[in-house]
């Protein structure tokens, strides 16, 4: 089991002095394959948003860029501002729409028209101070829950925790990041993306890269430039081209769900270390890590957080990462050992309950039906609402022996049959009443399931 050590040799500056004179004009904050940015640019870039910024009486500021390095200036210039950043996670219309009161204006490089006032970037400069505002000290960052069960739930998280789990991670493994570059399949507008991919490489004076990896062969020749700390999620990794060689990988981080053991070796065989996954809410932030060294290698807890047994069966946990409460309940199956409260086993997530028509209905139970069926491959179940009632939704991926059903029977004999089977199972209430066949469920840069564009099929 890998133990949490802490290393004198990492320091970290907290976000307040990000721009200030410890680090040198010449610093390289982040880069491209084609340009650099450096700390005098940045300062300079931030300095003069806050002038575009103050210059509106707008206090809520969504943030939806993905420019990597734009999405930096603004988050600071904001904050500078006196302002609340807000980060919807997802920058469909309809997510933006339906998000609409939680934020005043927007901050772009997309084409998005919301109704509300736009700064987009690249923004024209203007004239603006030579010395930053003071750093409001109950700075703040809304984000969104990933939406996984249900409605995006909003999280106003204090820059405080952030940098309270940066050093946690600098504690972990920063001392083996000497020199090294920061890139990731996931974006900042997430929890996850937001400290691994953004807080953490800045924190430690380290430069990240301006646009996210999207495919195996870029990592491999962004790894033939540069020694890389690598933020990915089990989605990507698990589809690692074992051809490749990326032994410049300094190291991989996980999260999003637990990886298999065969994945978190193709990881090693690939990319020359084991991968350290991580286990987290964005509610809680950061929970536990593990490095699979055997099949099924229990989590280690962070220092400072504890778990307790509730009498319900569930798992609360407290934790300086959590505020204001400083406590939550986790909604997974928990294995801790009394005689070991530092480590315990990730079970899976609790079933996913909700009421019909008066009936508890499992959506994980209804999804764990379907893929028994030879005729599939993937499920995803939700509830959608039409004319005022809930009912139960699958969104399927066919297999071959599907496929063939389909293309012999057609649609309608293939979903009748599907309804015929879960009634051995499960309550008329709960049979989907509405299906869609796709090629392969929808994941966000997180490498979760998709709730809004799920949810989006049933519009």
């Amino acid at each position: 089991m890998d133990s949490q050590k802490a290393s004198a040799s990492v320091t970290t500056l907290p976000m307040c002095k990000w721009l200030s004179t410890e680090r040198a004009e010449d610093h390289l904050i982040a880069w491209s394959e084609d340009r650099e940015w450096r700390q005098h640019e940045f300062r300079r870039d931030v300095l003069s948003l806050i002038a575009s910024l103050s210059a509106t009486s707008h206090s809520r500021w969504a943030l939806c860029l993905e420019d990597n390095y734009s999405f930096a200036v603004a988050l600071l210039a904001v904050i500078y501002s006196g302002k609340m950043p807000v980060l919807p996670g997802h920058f469909r219309p309809a997510v933006l729409s339906e998000q609409r009161n939680e934020f005043d204006a927007l901050i772009t490089d997309l084409p998005l028209s919301p109704d509300c006032p736009v700064l987009r970037f690249p923004f024209a400069r203007q004239a603006m101070q030579t010395v930053l505002p003071q750093w409001p000290q109950d700075a703040s960052v809304v984000l969104f829950t990933s939406g996984s069960t249900g409605k995006p739930q909003k999280i106003v998280k204090p820059v405080s925790c952030l940098e309270r789990e940066s050093q946690w991670l600098s504690a972990l493994r920063g001392a083996e990041f000497t020199d090294a570059r920061f890139v990731a399949t996931v974006a900042p507008h997430h929890m996850y993306g937001l400290s691994f991919a953004f807080i953490l490489p800045l924190s430690l004076g380290l430069p990240f890269a301006n646009t996210c990896v999207k495919y195996h062969e870029q990592l491999q020749s962004l790894a033939a430039a540069h020694s890389l700390v690598f933020i990915s999620s089990p989605a990507f990794l698990e589809r690692l081209d074992p051809a490749l060689n990326m032994k410049k990988l300094r190291h991989v981080f996980s999260a999003g769900g637990p990886l298999k053991n065969a994945a978190a070796r193709l990881v090693e065989r690939t990319c020359g270390d084991l991968p350290t996954e991580i286990y987290g809410t964005t509610e809680t932030g950061i929970i536990a890590f593990r490095r699979q060294h055997q099949p099924d290698e229990v989590w280690t807890l962070f220092g400072d957080i504890t778990f307790s047994p509730r009498p319900d069966g569930n798992t609360s946990l407290v934790s300086p990462l959590i505020s204001p409460s400083g406590s939550f309940t986790l909604s997974d199956d928990i294995r801790m050992f009394p005689s070991d409260p530092r480590h315990f086993e990730l079970l899976g997530r609790k079933d996913r309950i909700v009421k019909i028509a008066e009936q508890r209905v499992s959506l994980t139970e209804i999804e764990q039906r379907l893929c028994q069926l030879d005729f599939l491959s993937e499920a995803s179940v939700l509830t959608v609402e039409k004319r005022g009632r809930v009912y139960v939704a699958a969104v399927l991926v066919l297999s071959r022996s599907g496929e063939q059903f389909l293309d012999s029977q057609g649609q309608a004999a293939l979903l009748e049959n599907l309804r015929q089977t879960l009634r051995s199972w499960i309550s008329p209430v709960a049979l989907p009443r509405y299906w869609r066949i796709v090629p392969v469920i929808p994941l966000n840069q997180q490498g979760k399931r998709s709730a809004a564009e799920i949810q989006e099929m049933f519009l």
